[in-house]
């Protein structure tokens, strides 16, 4: 009796020692066995939807609410509370056989089949609390085991009352309006929430060449050498890519040779055919080959001069690094780099799917650019595409493109490649949807409104 004496004694210097109530749910499922022994222990208490959802499992650091056995402990406390009213509030052991027989055939599949139930639930200056913690083990519980526990609850309902987490009802409950001023400060806040204001959202942005002229690859060959450097300025016409024409410069002397070989035997035949007429008859067939072989010199002198990529536009070279296309294989029409125009430049903006409230088109957007400090562009939309796509950082974004209002808006113009912050701007709102709509879309995700 002794010792019995001292484990509750102790089991409540423990809870009285508790700083928060994880701890204290951690003792109610776990330490409670030093009284009466059982094989697993839930403290179940209400969510927003008024159903019994378990937050600490004996043995368990967490609880996983998509787990099987977590859904089948929450179904069986709604079930019970659902179908008895008569002793919720009284410590018993549950009827096994009053249960549903579909939530039977789970609870042997899950759990020990006797059960305790132990409410703890109380309501002191008008504020209640609700949990409920249930036992599980093979053997009936007894009446001292049930006396024990009846002890003993009620000291559990003072400490979870203790630790409860006061809500935003309660301190308006508790708070005390004496000073006219509060009143008329709260009344001020509340008509300054119903102010319209625009809707904005920011979002990640990069500035990309408009409309740029792409270089690729005219045939299938090797590249030789890119013969200009990242970021320099090109004209039109200058040569930019050398592909490797050892192959194709045999191919074109090996059409020449045959080319003067056949017209050396049609020039022969000609000559000869003045004194035998049977020659004359491969005068036609050799005019023919003369015209083929002409036609191979062709395709091989322009396949030879295709190795000499020249360019169309004229502009800035966008390419990372030169050296690595050296030797790189490439198949025809293949990427190889951009030419773009500096004063033709757009926008290129990722805007998460969260944030992504009332868009549309020809949205104003004024954009900060991260080394242009004091300085700041506007534009518009120019159009959004219709699926989104997943960011290097694994973000789920639509690509807006939007274009400058005036790029001579400040003296210098912006680089191609530099990023910064863009501020889009949709339809009003009032000043309460604009401050809370992050909270507001996240509660409605949660309840399901």
């Amino acid at each position: 009796m002794n010792s019995e004496l001292s484990k509750l004694l102790q089991l409540e210097h423990n809870c009285k020692s508790c700083e928060n109530d994880i701890e204290l749910f951690y003792i109610l499922v776990n330490q409670t066995r030093s009284l009466v022994d059982y094989d697993q222990g839930v403290l179940l208490t209400t969510s927003l939807n008024s159903k019994l959802n378990p937050i600490a499992i004996s043995d368990m650091t967490t609880v996983d609410s998509t787990s099987p056995y977590v859904q089948c402990v929450s179904e069986l406390a709604n079930f019970y509370i659902d179908t008895n009213n008569e002793n919720l509030n009284e410590v018993h052991q549950v009827d096994f056989k009053s249960l549903d027989n579909s939530l039977i055939k789970q609870l042997k599949e899950y759990s020990p089949s006797n059960i305790l139930w132990v409410p703890l639930k109380t309501i002191k200056n008008n504020v209640e609390i609700e949990f409920y913690l249930i036992l599980f083990r093979n053997i009936s519980f007894n009446e001292k085991e049930i006396e024990i526990i009846k002890h003993i609850s009620a000291s559990y309902k003072y400490f979870l009352f203790s630790v409860r987490k006061c809500g935003f009802k309660t301190f308006l409950e508790n708070m005390k309006f004496k000073s006219k001023y509060v009143k008329y400060t709260l009344l001020a806040l509340i008509l300054v929430m119903f102010i319209p204001v625009r809707m904005s959202v920011l979002a990640p942005f990069e500035v990309q060449a408009k409309d740029p002229f792409v270089v690729t690859s005219p045939l299938e060959g090797t590249v030789d050498e890119i013969k200009i450097s990242p970021n320099q300025y090109i004209e039109k016409n200058q040569l930019i890519v050398k592909l490797k024409d050892t192959d194709l410069k045999n191919n074109y002397e090996v059409a020449k040779r045959k080319l003067d070989t056949i017209k050396a035997q049609l020039h022969t035949t000609k000559q000869v055919g003045f004194y035998d007429s049977d020659r004359k008859t491969e005068i036609n067939r050799l005019e023919s080959e003369v015209k083929l072989k002409i036609a191979e010199l062709e395709y091989a002198k322009s396949q030879l001069e295709k190795t000499n990529i020249y360019a169309e536009e004229k502009g800035i070279a966008i390419i990372k690094n030169p050296n690595e296309w050296k030797g790189k294989p490439l198949v025809t029409g293949e990427r190889i780099f951009l030419v773009a125009d500096e004063n033709n430049i757009e926008l290129k903006i990722m805007l998460a799917v969260s944030d992504a409230l009332f868009l549309e088109e020809n949205a104003e957007v004024k954009v900060f650019i991260d080394n242009k400090v004091f300085e700041s562009w506007e534009g518009k939309i120019k159009h959004i595409s219709y699926e989104p796509e997943l960011t290097p950082e694994n973000i789920l974004s639509y690509k807006i493109i939007a274009e400058f209002n005036d790029l001579k808006e400040n003296e210098e113009l912006p680089k191609i490649g530099l990023r910064g912050t863009a501020k889009i701007y949709s339809q009003k709102v009032s000043l309460f949807f604009y401050l809370f709509r992050k909270p507001i879309t996240g509660l409605r995700q949660f309840i399901g409104w």
